[in-house]
């Protein structure tokens, strides 16, 4: 029984590229139209892997797989404890700028971009842009509350986007976080993307106030029957302008919740990925800083992740190419305890003011280079 135990328990520590792999997999059986979409994702990770490889020795820099962007900090809630709530809002990427940034992605070889926020689709150009670019996965988060039929029908036909709804447990928990009304939206745009054919799922983020509804059986079956073929788990960190320092988990919250994904896993019909576990992985060192991702904001700047906005690089003056040769981002990486997490769910957050002086030494050094080359 014990070995049963164990053997189940190995089958459900993935990755987080595994996990989602899985529930594209999952969900693809049941019908042609979704084993295309599964094949067609599947067959440019390939290209992209090769062309990483291949980019890689050209510009002599690392290119991670994953590129994270933030098109806007706008958003049209006003949820308790998001980190974007202080984030500049003026000078955003141009359409021409996003389209860009997306471009140079396919050439050097990402294979996925997170689009986060604020509210991705406040912009009118997202769609059509994430449409547009179709050898890159796109894995989107948003409240739902700007998503139609119409438009769920073209996230459907697109076959290149995964949408992952927000959404913080039963009707109290996410209307208490987000807004009141937010749950409502929240299963009425599931029901939009479930009747469009979609692939998508749930993203919520599990903190002291709902850990217990979230994972309950009744909450999982709820989102198994709206339709989600995947759900993140994030757990939450204390930033933005009014952080809820009553919300970071325990220890022991997080081992026993750790526990009960592991569980979901096995006697579910749905693949759940847990942050920051799947990502941290056995060795607890985070993929951020440009080892597996970096981030883009709404100005173009390249951060280490979008919890730690301090920035060395912009995509505006060096294109993505700047980001993944950065020097900054580099140093971060060099220094290894920088990407050990502790007692939040971010390393690098958590390295907030250590990180801040490494940007200030690094400062320091690229101005005595300078003064050096005059």
């Amino acid at each position: 029984m014990e070995n049963r135990d164990t053997n189940s328990k190995r089958r459900s520590e993935k990755n987080i590229g595994n996990l989602l792999i899985s529930s594209l997999w999952n969900w693809s059986l049941s019908n042609s139209h979704r084993s295309k979409f599964f094949s067609k994702i599947c067959f440019y990770f390939l290209i992209a892997s090769i062309r990483r490889i291949y980019m890689r020795a050209k510009i002599r820099g690392r290119i991670p797989a994953v590129l994270a962007i933030s098109p806007t900090m706008r958003c049209n809630y006003d949820c308790m404890g998001c980190y974007s709530r202080d984030r500049v809002y003026n000078n955003e990427l141009t359409t021409e700028e996003f389209d860009s940034v997306l471009t140079e992605a396919e050439k050097l070889g990402f294979s996925t971009v997170v689009v986060t926020g604020g509210e991705p689709f406040i912009r009118q150009d997202t769609l059509n842009l994430m449409e547009k670019h179709k050898r890159l996965l796109f894995v989107t988060i948003t409240n739902g509350s700007l998503i139609s039929f119409e438009s769920a029908k073209r996230i459907s036909e697109s076959g290149n986007i995964v949408t992952l709804v927000s959404i913080e447990g039963f009707v109290s928990d996410t209307d208490f976080r987000r807004n009141e009304g937010a749950h409502e939206v929240a299963i009425r745009t599931f029901d939009y993307l479930r009747k469009a054919g979609a692939f998508f799922g749930f993203a919520a983020t599990n903190t002291t106030a709902n850990i217990e509804n979230l994972a309950s059986d009744e909450f999982v079956d709820r989102m198994v029957a709206s339709g989600c073929a995947v759900g993140f788990f994030t757990e939450y960190i204390p930033c933005g302008p009014d952080p809820r320092f009553d919300w970071v988990l325990s220890e022991l919250q997080r081992e026993s919740f750790r526990e009960q994904v592991l569980e979901i896993r096995n006697e579910k019909s749905i693949i759940v990925v847990q942050f920051p576990h799947d990502e941290y992985g056995k060795d607890n060192i985070c993929s951020a800083a440009g080892r597996a991702s970096l981030h883009i904001n709404s100005q173009g700047e390249v951060e280490p992740c979008p919890f730690v906005s301090i920035s060395w690089e912009n995509i505006r003056k060096g294109g993505l190419v700047s980001a993944c040769k950065s020097p900054f981002l580099r140093a971060i990486r060099e220094h290894s305890e920088l990407l050990q997490r502790k007692d939040l769910a971010c390393s690098l957050f958590e390295h907030f003011e250590e990180i801040k002086i490494l940007s200030l030494q690094f400062n320091n050094i690229q101005i005595g280079k300078r003064k050096k080359n005059y």
